[in-house]
């Protein structure tokens, strides 16, 4: 009981209801834990109050699934009825599935591992206007159905747009099908946005007049909204439609307005998750198969998700995970850390992007990791990095990835100079090492969920550590 009312209902099915997953631990029994958690995010309050009735009860946040792994620890289940969201107003939704539950002092460990969305409420959205065969489409790869090649122009910041603009040629020229501004690269003195843009621009229309491949190179346009806008404008009137946006530091209100704007000027939609993991990489925190599913409402046409291999945190399993809830339709969960969800028809599907620390040698395993060949595989370093420079480094990636999408091996008799070149100086991880370790992987997922229901979040982190290509 929780403010004298009780929100545990096992014998609850969730129909058109929100669920979400989430990890708790605290200093008091996790039945009063959890119903802390679902009252303060639905209808009630510490203390019973007299406002109260029946109508508003069945409002309530319904606890319809625990798993214990302690008296004070486990996996809660909750639904919501989709009647007690406002509509399509995301931000209310959040305020009350991730909102006050953060600060109860009765909790020392609180993760929201995921949630699922009812088709009721995601018809109210349009999604991506493009998605993955838009942008197939657009460049030319309907038939081969090879992975997109892209890379972001280093060093991070501090080239002129004269610099980038031969950087990203160099790339475009030699194979990639995209360049993109970094993270926090927007329109500082060094590089101001308007001369960088029109200076790649040109270094792109030249290099697809000259390889006959289409070429996409996203400007990062993240601002407040009124500049946001007008690079929009700018951007249209030179006859550029593409952006990129770091989604996550923009926030979901500011996302929605500016997507809306590119959604009707029909621009591909770029999106960068650059500050998500400070909620992340911890006991207190939101998983990014809350915010994924967010971004594909909303509309964006490809997502950073992770690699699986690289220098960024996540194991090979929960990084494809994320890719199937952009691809996929039908999402077959692996409770407790994610649940089964199925998108309705209009919401298309996002292409994955794969970025941070990858390099020709690691592309056979990236594509392994993601089991399959939509995505867009990006490379900085990897690319720059290169003994030859961007250009031999942009040929270099292009051979790995059509290789590897052919099922042969990066590092083979047909890998040319460059591609043997990358390979001495980094290394190469092959598919079968991604292939043995899912192997192994679905042949111990039993015993990894009774790890999970007994050992609770210390077992997910086990995972991560554990269920790694090295």
């Amino acid at each position: 009981m929780y403010g004298g009312q009780g929100y545990i209902d096992p014998n609850y099915e969730p129909e058109e209801d929100f669920v979400t997953v989430l990890w708790i631990k605290g200093r008091e029994k996790l039945e009063r834990l959890a119903e802390g958690i679902a009252a303060e995010s639905s209808v009630g309050t510490w203390t019973g109050v007299k406002t109260a009735n029946e109508r508003i009860w069945e409002l309530r946040g319904r606890i319809f699934r625990l798993v214990k792994s302690s008296p004070t620890s486990g996996f809660v289940f909750v639904a919501y009825p989709v009647e007690h969201f406002d509509h399509d107003n995301l931000l209310q939704l959040m305020a009350s599935i991730r909102g006050n539950i953060f600060g109860m002092k009765a909790l020392d460990e609180l993760y929201l591992l995921d949630w699922s969305i009812p088709e009721r409420y995601q018809k109210k959205f349009e999604g991506p206007v493009h998605g993955i065969e838009g942008i197939r489409g657009y460049l030319g790869t309907e038939k081969s159905r090879r992975p997109h090649v892209g890379t972001i122009v280093k060093p991070k910041v501090g080239l002129t747009p004269e610099e980038f603009a031969k950087v990203a040629y160099e790339c475009f020229s030699n194979g990639l099908d995209l360049v993109k501004d970094d993270e926090n690269l927007v329109n500082q003195d060094f590089c101001p946005w308007e001369e960088r843009v029109l200076k790649v621009v040109e270094a792109a229309e030249k290099a697809e007049e000259e390889t006959g491949e289409k070429k996409i190179y996203v400007a990062n346009i993240t601002d407040f909204l009124p500049r946001m806008m007008e690079r929009i404008d700018f951007l249209m009137e030179h006859g550029w439609k593409m952006a990129m946006v770091d989604v996550y530091v923009i926030g979901v209100a500011g996302l929605k307005e500016v997507l809306d704007e590119l959604h009707r000027k029909k621009f591909i939609v770029h999106a960068h998750r650059a500050g998500y993991a400070a909620e992340h990489r911890g006991r207190f925190g939101v998983s990014f198969a809350f915010w994924e599913k967010i971004y594909r409402l909303l509309g964006v046409d490809q997502l950073h998700v992770g690699t699986g291999v690289g220098k960024m945190e996540g194991s090979p399993v929960f990084i494809r995970k994320y890719a199937e809830i952009l691809r996929r339709e039908e999402i077959e969960g692996f409770e407790p850390v994610f649940l089964n969800m199925r998108w309705c028809k209009k919401i298309k599907p996002v292409l994955p992007v794969a970025s941070g620390g990858l390099h020709p040698g690691l592309v056979e395993a990236v594509i392994a990791v993601h089991g399959t060949t939509d995505l867009v595989v990006q490379a900085g370093g990897g690319v720059h990095g290169h003994p030859g420079g961007s250009g031999a480094g942009a040929r270099a990636m292009r051979e790995a990835v059509e290789l590897a999408a052919a099922g042969e091996s990066v590092s083979g008799k047909r890998a040319s100079r460059e591609l043997r070149e990358a390979i001495e100086k980094w290394g190469y991880v092959p598919a079968s090492k991604v292939h043995e370790l899912f192997e192994r992987f679905e042949m111990e997922k039993e015993k990894w969920v009774e790890r999970i229901a007994q050992e609770g979040f210390d077992a997910i982190e086990k995972i991560n550590r554990e269920v790694v290509v090295s």
